[in-house]
């Protein structure tokens, strides 16, 4: 890419450039047995000592799959694969994740092509390309792909725009269109949004400008799509099958497309350039992927492996290896360093920062970038936690007891980082969450079982709120002053009669007999993530000994079996349901259900379970 690309200014925001047991314990669940002999009197139709669990739910017991060689190496992740429905024929490329097996024709997806010729159009005109992204990380990756696919093809008449989260709130507005427009721009591409901006974009259309619209977000049920060559798989005519990518996955298809058609018109050979490498773009992709948390399944699950390896290849990304010293590229630093850095700016500072990162190809630029953003991630972590203390406060409070939704609103909370808050809500409540903060600027995150992005693009059709959307498990809003009860209401009436799935189990270990070596043939089912989530596996059949809380917060406990014991710990314990439960659970038959990790501690591995339910059997 040369150089870097030109911002276009939001209006009246000012940027501030940043100057031991043998491997044969663990296997997977068997059918239920009639009953458990230590289970209550009568017994239990569950191989557990209860029927749900201290957090409400129930655990499943899948059914065995036949048809994987019990001498195969992989035999535990393979059965896992098939209960999570990954079909047999897939299990190979399931296991041995490629681009070349997992990617459909770009030309699959409804509008693709259309968007393709546009764009290549603007290319061979020589017109000003408009991009206006959003500013999370997805809208930083898609953004910054986008843009380096247009500087490698030797395009450099492009401009960007990022809405600023405060002042203009998320998506298109008229007057970001109007910016775009000012700046010479011919063709607007809205990545990561646009998919419920009617207005905006009939007023970029008003302006004279032709619009493509890259995007991943739910379409209303009762609007019809917006005047945009529109590229979103969950449109109701796609049918590529392809709802899982996020905007950056679809921004990597696109740049496929693109070098397609424009090779295939002989336009690189007539301009004397090599065509823009997909490779260079894969990284940041896989950035995207984890961080908007979409199934790491599919095509994202190729995206990730072979991506993550490549971001490297990404200047800015380079800088922040420097910056943080985390040198790794695995889901894990993709979305809890290089992620939440990218997002910082975007959630209290400049919101264009983290996609300039991305963009630049400029080393003191990128230096420079790099240290800014991670001194702003660390003003982000310490409001976060002062937010999440007094928001899970008022959350676990009686006034909230009966209510299926968690709806909370304090004006003084961060707009930015009211996201952060709801999801941490979530967790200490189980239960879906939305957190509202200043301007009326709300987040939600839901569970498993409800549809928050419906929910939220209802109340919003409803009049209740001034703007709203998102997707099953997340969503945004805006709402006016005195309304919170009126959300709280519908929301809650919509989550009334909703049902949780049963939590799925994976492995079932009896109390004592997980060593490291039986775990590790696990790891084959990483990258784990959203849709592949690390194996749960239910540790059964042992009573709670030594059980003691660590540094005030945490609890750790043994569960002793007649073949030994094994390690738990739950972390943030201490003043929740399932932490009080197990801290009084001495002497008791104890299952807990969680992630197997391996703990290095004097130099010797042992297994333990990172604790995320329980259940516990009531004392005679």
């Amino acid at each position: 890419m040369n150089g870097t690309p030109a911002m276009v200014m939001p209006t009246a925001v000012q940027i501030r450039r940043p100057p031991a047991v043998p491997p044969v314990a663990l296997r997977a669940p068997a059918p239920a047995p009639a009953r458990r002999p230590d289970a209550e009197e009568g017994g239990l139709p569950y191989p557990y000592v209860a029927e749900t669990s201290l957090r409400g739910n129930r655990w499943s017991v899948p059914n065995e799959f036949a048809g994987v060689d019990p001498h195969d190496p992989l035999f535990l992740p393979k059965q896992i694969a098939l209960m999570r429905g990954v079909a047999p024929s897939a299990l190979e490329t399931f296991f041995k994740p490629m681009l070349r097996t997992s990617m459909p024709d770009p030309s699959s997806l409804a509008d693709m092509d259309a968007a393709t010729a546009r764009i290549a159009e603007a290319v061979r005109r020589g017109e000003t390309v408009g991009l206006l992204g959003d500013y999370d990380v997805d809208g930083a990756t898609s953004t910054a792909i986008m843009l380096r696919w247009l500087g490698s093809a030797g395009h450099d008449k492009a401009v960007y725009y990022i809405p600023d989260r405060i002042r203009e709130g998320y998506g298109p507005n008229p007057g970001a269109v109007d910016a775009i427009a000012e700046a010479g721009a011919t063709l607007l591409l809205v990545l990561d949004s646009g998919t419920l901006a009617h207005g905006p974009i009939a007023h970029a259309r008003a302006r004279g400008m032709d619009v493509v619209v890259v995007d991943h977000h739910e379409p209303s049920r009762t609007l019809p799509l917006p005047d945009a060559i529109l590229v979103n798989p969950k449109r109701p005519d796609d049918a590529s099958g392809q709802t899982n990518l996020c905007t950056a996955g679809l921004a990597f298809l696109l740049a496929v497309s693109l070098n397609r058609l424009l090779r295939a018109e002989g336009y690189f050979d007539q301009a004397g350039i090599a065509p823009p490498d997909p490779m260079d773009l894969l990284g940041l992709a896989a950035l995207g992927t984890v961080a908007d948390v979409v199934p790491l399944t599919g095509l994202n699950r190729a995206i990730v492996v072979q991506g993550l390896p490549k971001l490297d290849r990404n200047p800015g990304i380079r800088a922040l290896v420097e910056e943080t010293g985390e040198g790794e590229f695995t889901p894990r630093t993709a979305g809890f360093v290089f992620g939440p850095c990218i997002n910082a700016a975007g959630r209290i500072d400049d919101t264009r920062l983290g996609t300039l990162l991305l963009a630049s190809d400029d080393p003191g630029e990128t230096r420079d970038l790099a240290r800014h953003l991670r001194e702003i991630n660390a003003q982000r972590q310490a409001m976060q936690k002062e937010m999440v203390e007094a928001a899970v406060a008022r959350a676990l409070s009686a006034e909230f007891a009966d209510d299926p939704v968690i709806v909370i609103e304090d004006r003084a909370w961060h707009p930015g980082i009211v996201g952060l808050v709801a999801a941490r809500v979530r967790e200490a409540t189980d239960k879906p969450a939305v957190v509202v903060g200043e301007f009326g600027k709300g987040s939600c995150r839901s569970v498993d079982g409800f549809d928050m992005g419906t929910a939220i693009i209802r109340a919003r059709e409803q009049g209740i709120l001034i703007a709203g959307g998102g997707h099953r498990m997340a969503a945004g809003l805006t709402i006016e002053a005195g309304r919170l009860e009126e959300l709280r209401r519908f929301v809650c009436g919509a989550a009334f009669d909703f049902e949780r799935p049963p939590t799925e189990v994976d492995v079932v270990a009896e109390a004592g007999t997980a060593s490291v070596e039986a775990i590790a043939p696990l790891e084959a089912l990483a990258p784990y993530g959203a849709g592949n989530q690390q194996p749960a596996v239910a540790v059964v059949g042992g009573i709670a000994r030594r059980v003691r809380i660590l540094k005030e917060r945490h609890l750790k406990l043994m569960l002793e079996g007649p073949s030994g014991s094994t390690e738990a710990i739950l972390f943030n314990a201490v003043g929740t349901r399932l932490g009080d439960a197990l801290a009084a659970s001495e002497g008791l038959p104890v299952d807990v259900l969680g992630r197997m990790a391996v703990d290095e501690f004097n130099a010797q591995a042992r297994v333990q379970i990172k604790i995320d339910d329980a259940m516990i059997a009531r004392s005679s």
